[in-house]
C-alpha cells in the first residue's frame, strides 16, 4: 500500500530536507516515467554525491534522501545536468500537498536570496503524484514526470505551471482559542469530522480523529479546547517522527496518532523504514507500470475507487466551468450596452439579430440582440443579465472554494480507501452503500449517489434538504425518499424541482431560517430563478398527492402556505454537501 501524504507530513519532510540539503550543489535531475521516479542528484560541501529520490508510483509513494541512494533500474526518459546551481530552498505551501525545491545559481551563499533559476514542484495527491520542473519568472514547464491535464491545469512542457489551489480556512495563520471555539461549538459533534475535513486547513483523514478525540462526541468547552491544542500541533513541525501501524501498512507521521506508534529520529528515517517494510525499497521491489495497483483489492473497493475518481473528475470539470463563467462579460459592461440600446433605440431595426451603434465615446459597438424583442426589451434583457452576472460574481468564488474543499475531502477519502479499505466513512463520500437497481434484496451491492433522485444540502440549523434532479426524480423524491411529516416545497406557479426539508416534529413547524433556506433552493431550482423575489409554496409531505395518470412531477399539494424568498445562488453554494 502507498504512503498517505497530508500537509502536516509534507511540512515536516520539507523542514528535514531543508536542514540537510540546502546549500548542496545540484548535479542533475532524472525522470523515469515507467517507474514514476524523479531523482534530484546533489553534491554536498565535501564533494560526496547523494540523492533525493521521489518514488511516485501510484502504489509506492515515498520520498527518500541519502548518500547511498542510487537510481533505480531503467533508463531516464528525461535528464538535465546542471552546473553552478544550488538547492537554495525547500518549502511546502500552507495547506497544500505540494513540495517545492528551489534551484538557484551563483555563489554558494544561499542567504543571498537569489531568485530560483528552476523550481521542482512535487505534487503529492494520492495516486496523482507528479513531479514538474519549471523555470523562468512565469514558472514555465521544462519537464514533467507524468504529462496530464486535469481541473483546468495542463501539466506539459511549454506552458506555465499552475499550482493546485487551496480553499480551506486558516491556511496561513491559525485561529485564536476563542475564534476556534466560536467556529467549532455550533457544529453538532457527529458532524465535526466532516466539517473539519471540508473547511479547516491542516486537517486530513489521517489526523482528524486524533485532533477531535472526545470533541467528536462531547459538545463541552473542555473537549473543544483540547482539540484546539492538538490542532495547533498539526500546523508546525515539532521535530517528532513516528511510524504508525495500519491495516494497509505503516505510515510515517509527525505525531503519535495511534497508541502503537513507533518513535524515530526523523520523518525521513521513518519513511525509509516504511519503504523497506512495505517492500518498496530497494527499487527492484517496485511494481511495474502494467501491474495492478492493488492485487488484494476487493470488488467493493475497486468499485468505490472508480466512484471516487469519477467524482474528482466531475468536480474538476465543475471548477473549470465556474472559472470560465467568471471570465464572461462584466455586469458594468452589460449595463453599458443596455444604456446604449436605450439611447440609440431609434437606430435599432426590428427583428435584427445584432446592431452596430455609435458608442458614447464615438466608437462603433456591436450588440447581439434577440430578434423577437424591440430595443427597449432587449435593453431590459441586458439589465437582467447584468444583475445575474453580479450575483454570480459574488457567489462563484465561494463556490470555487467549496469545490476545491470537496476535491480535497474526496482525495482524502481515496487515500483512506487505499490504506484502510472500503470503510463506511469513505462510502459516505459517494452517498453511502445502497443496492443497485435490479439487485436482489439483501445483496448490499453499493451504487453511486448519482442514483439518488436528489441533490443534498444542509441548512444552517443542521437539517437535511433534498432537491429533485428532474421531473421523474421529483416523484421519486416526494413519494419514496421522504417521510410524511417532512416539509415539501415548490416554487409557486412555476415549473421546478420538488424540495424536501427533513423534519419529523409533527407538532411544530421547522425554524424559519431553515425553512427560508429550503425555499431559496426551491426558487433557485425553478424557472422563476431569475426573478428578484419568488413565491414558494410549502406544506407537509403527507398533504401532497399524485393525481392518477398525471405527468411526471405533477402533484397536488394541500394545506399550503407561501413564503417569499430571493433565489440567491450563494445559498446553494453555502449549503451544498454534494459534489
Amino acid at each position: 500500500m502507498a504512503i498517505r501524504f497530508d500537509p502536516a507530513l509534507i511540512n515536516g519532510i520539507a523542514d528535514e530536507i531543508r536542514a540537510r540539503c540546502v546549500g548542496h550543489r545540484v548535479k542533475g535531475l532524472r525522470l523515469n516515467r515507467e517507474r514514476r521516479e524523479a531523482w534530484l542528484l546533489l553534491v554536498d560541501e565535501e564533494g560526496a554525491t547523494g540523492s533525493i529520490g521521489l518514488l511516485l508510483h501510484p502504489t509506492a509513494g515515498f520520498i527518500l534522501e541519502g548518500h547511498e541512494l542510487r537510481l533505480g533500474p531503467g533508463r531516464s526518459d528525461w535528464r538535465m545536468d546542471f552546473r553552478r546551481l544550488f538547492l537554495s530552498g525547500v518549502h511546502a505551501p500552507a495547506d497544500e500537498r505540494l513540495l517545492v525545491f528551489d534551484l538557484a545559481g551563483g555563489l554558494r551563499d544561499v542567504r543571498s536570496e537569489l531568485p530560483p533559476v528552476f523550481r521542482l514542484f512535487v505534487e503529492l495527491h494520492t495516486n496523482q503524484w507528479n513531479a514538474v520542473l519549471a523555470g523562468g519568472s512565469d514558472d514555465r514547464v521544462e519537464a514533467v514526470l507524468w504529462p496530464r491535464s486535469a481541473g483546468g491545469r495542463a501539466l506539459r512542457p511549454g506552458v506555465p505551471y499552475v499550482r493546485p489551489e487551496g480553499a480551506r480556512a486558516w491556511a496561513e495563520a491559525p485561529p485564536g482559542a476563542t475564534e476556534w471555539a466560536g467556529a467549532v461549538e455550533p457544529i453538532p459533534p457527529a458532524e465535526r469530522r466532516s466539517w473539519l475535513l471540508r473547511s479547516i486547513a491542516w486537517t486530513s483523514s489521517l489526523n482528524v480523529d486524533w485532533i477531535l478525540a472526545e470533541a467528536a462526541t462531547d459538545p463541552g468547552p473542555g473537549a473543544i479546547a483540547a482539540a484546539y491544542e492538538r490542532y495547533l500541533g498539526m500546523r508546525a513541525p515539532t521535530g517528532e517522527a513516528w511510524l504508525l501501524a495500519g491495516r494497509g501498512g505503516v505510515q510515517p507521521y509527525p505525531a503519535p496518532l495511534r497508541p502503537d506508534s513507533r518513535p524515530f529520529d526523523s520523518l525521513l528515517e521513518a519513511m525509509r523504514t516504511a519503504a523497506i517494510e512495505m517492500d518498496a525499497w530497494p527499487p527492484t521491489g517496485l511494481p511495474g507500470e502494467g501491474e495492478p495497483a492493488r492485487s488484494e483489492a476487493t470488488p467493493e473497493a475497486e468499485r468505490l475507487e472508480r466512484l471516487l475518481r469519477r467524482k474528482i473528475g466531475a468536480l474538476e470539470k465543475r471548477r473549470a466551468a465556474l472559472l470560465r463563467e467568471l471570465d464572461g462579460e462584466s455586469a458594468d459592461h452589460l449595463r453599458e450596452l443596455g444604456n446604449l440600446l436605450l439611447a440609440r433605440k431609434g437606430d435599432v431595426p426590428r427583428g435584427a439579430t445584432s446592431a452596430s451603434l455609435q458608442g458614447f465615446a464615438g466608437e462603433v459597438v456591436e450588440i447581439a440582440l434577440d430578434p423577437r424583442l424591440d430595443a427597449i426589451r432587449n435593453a431590459d434583457r441586458l439589465y437582467d443579465q447584468a444583475r445575474r452576472r453580479e450575483r454570480a460574481t459574488r457567489a462563484i468564488p465561494d463556490r470555487v472554494k467549496r469545490t476545491d474543499a470537496r476535491i480535497a475531502l474526496i482525495r482524502d477519502g481515496l487515500e483512506a480507501l487505499l490504506s484502510e479499505g472500503a470503510t463506511d466513512e469513505v462510502w459516505d463520500l459517494v452517498g453511502g452503500r445502497r443496492e443497485e437497481p435490479g439487485a436482489s434484496r439483501g445483496t448490499g451491492r453499493p451504487v453511486a449517489d448519482e442514483t439518488l433522485p436528489y441533490r443534498r444540502y444542509r441548512s444552517s440549523g443542521g437539517l437535511e434538504i433534498r432537491v429533485g434532479r428532474s421531473s421523474r426524480t421529483n416523484d421519486a423524491l416526494t413519494f419514496h425518499h421522504s417521510a410524511p411529516d417532512d416539509i415539501w416545497l415548490h416554487a409557486s406557479q412555476a415549473p421546478g424541482a420538488h424540495v424536501i426539508l427533513r423534519w419529523q416534529n409533527r407538532d411544530q413547524n421547522p425554524p424559519l431560517a431553515d425553512l427560508t433556506e429550503a425555499a431559496a433552493l426551491a426558487a433557485l431550482h425553478s424557472e422563476a430563478r431569475h426573478s428578484g423575489m419568488v413565491a414558494v409554496d410549502w406544506t407537509r409531505r403527507k398533504y401532497v398527492r399524485k393525481p392518477r395518470k398525471a405527468a411526471a412531477g405533477a402533484v397536488i399539494p394541500e394545506r399550503v402556505s407561501t413564503i417569499f424568498v430571493e433565489p440567491d445562488p450563494a445559498v446553494a453554494a453555502r449549503l451544498s454537501v454534494d459534489d
